[in-house]
């Protein structure tokens, strides 16, 4: 047992050991919001991701081929994680809206393809300066929850699926950088 004026440093050189702590703490939080914000300030983005079909009109029952493009717009080399794969867990998502009403068409069958752990550099593709990547998907209109005439609006999102600590020292598109839109491309369905 402490004497009396002993636990009463020991608190003391406690709530000044936290109160350092805090201060040191929040002065590290301000330093990276602040480099967080001139980072985002209106620099040109490096990715740009670029959504086409095969057409623009379709019958119901028809099948619908996406392709997505990603193009790197920076003036240095940049590294994506190969595998394009389907889902919020992977490279990419598919948005679908109904254009007349403006409320997304809800999906039925949700794709979500957990990559692998990179277990090297080869596991990414490096993407020159003003160079292009990308995936072609085919799918029925059913399949995307289209089963009504109208028009539709299509997004793609590019999101890196690799958190930047593996990131093998090379200067990837990661998790920590955020998702990409496409451009919405409308298409028709009639009967």
């Amino acid at each position: 047992m402490l004497p009396r004026i002993g636990r009463s440093r020991i608190r003391l050189l406690c709530i000044l050991g936290l109160t350092c702590l805090s201060a040191r703490t929040g002065l590290g939080q301000s330093a990276a919001t602040s480099a967080k914000v001139k980072g985002t300030g209106r620099e040109k983005p490096s990715l740009v991701v670029a959504l086409k079909t095969d057409r623009d009109s379709y019958k119901l029952g028809d099948k619908i081929t996406v392709h997505v493009l990603l193009t790197n717009t920076s003036k240095s080399p940049l590294y994506l994680y190969a595998a394009l794969d389907w889902g919020e867990s992977a490279s990419l998502t598919l948005w679908v809206k109904d254009a007349a009403t403006g409320k997304d068409v809800p999906e039925e069958f949700i794709a979500d393809t957990l990559p692998p752990p990179p277990a090297s550099k080869e596991a990414f593709i490096k993407l020159l300066p003003h160079h292009i990547y990308g995936v072609e998907f085919t799918s029925s209109l059913a399949d995307l929850n289209i089963r009504q005439r109208g028009t539709y609006e299509l997004v793609a999102e590019y999101h890196g699926p690799i958190p930047a600590s593996m990131n093998f020292g090379l200067p990837i598109w990661s998790r920590e950088n955020g998702s990409v839109s496409s451009n919405t491309l409308k298409i028709r369905v009639g009967e």
